[in-house]
């Protein structure tokens, strides 16, 4: 079967799910949103974030004395960070130390508890690491996302918590957090994830052993120990996560991820306090008291929450020949079909195997205005215990779709993705770049006081840094799949995301909500990117997991 054949039975498939569900208006009966506070989350005490404290702190005072140590929950919320030797530190290394924290924290969940070390394996040109000849790791160019520039999700302070508000914006400005330049992850080790009784509750990051490159995760560190890793394991103790659900549990493409590489040894645990201090700004507190401002609802079958609320398109720039733009009624028929296929979908990475998918699905619109952001329409999270990087990157996702898209050009983060590796066809020896390779970097680190040239050491691109960020992608862009864009009578009016999951998962999910309403959304074949040819390679539009049905 030729593969543009094989992706039109793939999204015919899809479209199929929705021929007997109920009409429109049905659908939004069905829905009984439920105006009820956010089921109750895990917080994480300040007895909690003072004892992970101590017992790092007390660790690094004998192994590594210049370190710092982060604690951030489960949603963002950066719960202190302490220098060993009280000293201020760099602005790199405590950068560093949040975004390990908080890359174990967001990237983790009840079913599967993943590292910075895990986040670095699975953004390598070749996967596994070093493998020639191999396609790029799933999530590649994950580590640019949660940018602190980000009008989605990012790190926060707990005082602020009252400013956030239903939606991807706050009410006001929130105070900056210090990342790396290169995003809110990390793929250096150095940080894991905190639980309580199984439960998710946050993460702990480590930063202070001499290696604060955010870049510095060549397939050899994949595999090598850390200092700042056997700190943060001491920090962990008494809040491990269960070991059936490590990333060594987890295989894609039948690879045991990487969990950990390090061992500690713990001693003597000092109270808080009686080694070094706090920084400045970041000293210990609890999560949050109280409910966040999220609606739980159910669609698609699925119970979860509301995180940016159901609006039809409000833009007032006509879209070519007065096509009509995206009503609330249609956002949520989009949403509805999306988590109707997770709620069926078995999971890649979550455990035990056979557990149904988590993701974020978002629906933003296309402004076709240049300057412009596309605004999100709506974005559902089918679980509180939905993986929270994904919040972000279901809106990068959706919002690549529409920057790379037209009324002439169907393209999803998956052909994004294939175009902007270090060889083109991606992961193949010897050849030469793919078109778009540098872009994300470009449009994710922004240096307001004057651009410079860099080299991404992971993929060779050479690129320049912007001074200001780009309006059309407020929170960055992404080139790892799991999106699809939307048309009505072939004029683009916007792009769904999906987020939380295994690629090959996202993107069957973002068919099947682009599927909705017997498939009026979905791209005419012309258009579509597998229908194109670039360099003699076709270019991929979606790709589906074999015997993806629970």
């Amino acid at each position: 079967m030729r593969p543009m054949q094989r992706a039109g039975n793939l999204l015919a498939a899809a479209r199929g799910i929705f021929h007997n569900l109920p009409s429109v208006k049905l659908v939004i009966l069905i829905l009984g949103v439920l105006l009820s506070a956010t089921p109750v989350r895990a917080q994480m005490t300040l007895a909690e974030v003072t004892t992970v404290l101590a017992q790092a702190v007390s660790r690094a005072a004998v192994v590594s004395p210049a370190s710092v140590v982060a604690v951030v929950d489960r949603e963002g919320f950066v719960l202190g960070v302490w220098s060993v030797n009280g000293l201020a530190p760099a602005a790199d290394v405590q950068a560093n130390a949040i975004a390990k924290a908080g890359t174990a924290a967001f990237l983790s969940s009840a079913q599967n508890a993943f590292t910075p070390r895990t986040a670095a394996m699975i953004v390598q040109q070749n996967f596994p690491p070093g493998v020639v000849n191999k396609p790029p790791g799933p999530l590649v160019g994950v580590n640019f996302s949660q940018l602190a520039f980000s009008d989605i999700n990012k790190y926060k302070l707990p005082a602020e918590a009252g400013l956030l508000t239903l939606g991807s914006s706050p009410a006001a400005p929130l105070t900056p957090i210090p990342t790396p330049l290169t995003g809110g992850l990390a793929g250096t080790a150095g940080g894991v994830p905190l639980y309580r009784a199984g439960a998710l509750i946050g993460g702990v990051g480590v930063a202070g052993d001499g290696d604060n490159s955010p870049l510095n995760i060549t397939p050899a560190t994949v595999a090598s120990a850390k200092v700042d890793e056997d700190v943060a394991l001491a920090g962990q103790i008494g809040f491990e996560p269960p070991a059936r659900i490590h990333g060594t549990k987890v295989f894609v493409d039948g690879i045991a991820l990487a969990y950990v590489a390090s061992t500690t040894s713990p001693g003597v645990v000092t109270p808080l306090g009686g080694i070094g201090a706090a920084v400045a700004g970041f000293a210990p507190t609890a999560s949050p008291a109280g409910p966040l401002p999220y609606v739980a609802t159910t669609m698609g079958g699925v119970t979860g929450e509301v995180r940016q609320a159901i609006v039809a398109d409000p833009s007032a720039v006509p879209l070519p020949g007065g096509t009509a733009r995206l009503t609330a009624a249609e956002v949520t028929a989009i949403l509805t079909a999306g988590a109707n296929r997770a709620r069926t979908t078995r999971g890649g990475i979550r455990l035990p195997r056979g557990s149904a998918m988590q993701c974020f699905i978002s629906v933003v619109n296309n402004p076709n205005l240049a300057g412009s952001p596309p605004i999100v329409l709506g974005t559902f999270c089918t679980s509180p215990d939905a993986t929270r990087f994904s919040w972000d990157v279901s809106v990068q996702k959706a919002r690549t779709a529409v920057f790379f898209s037209s009324d002439t050009r169907a393209f999803t983060a998956r052909t994004v993705g294939f175009m902007a590796q270090g060889t083109y066809p991606p992961g193949l020896a010897d050849t030469t770049p793919g078109i778009f390779l540098g872009l994300q970097e470009r449009f994710s680190i922004i240096t307001p006081g004057g651009a410079f040239t860099a080299v991404n050491t992971l993929n060779g691109a050479s690129f320049s840094t912007s001074t200001a960020v780009n309006p059309n992608l407020p929170n960055g862009m992404t080139i790892f799949a799991g999106s699809m864009p939307l048309y009505r009578g072939g004029v683009l009016i916007g792009a769904v995301g999906v987020s939380g999951d295994g690629i090959d998962q996202d993107d069957l999910v973002a068919a099947s909500a682009a599927a909705a309403m017997g498939g009026i959304f979905l791209p005419s074949e012309p258009v579509r990117a597998d229908r194109s040819l670039h360099r003699g390679v076709r270019l991929p539009l979606v790709k589906f997991p074999r015997n993806p049905a629970l």
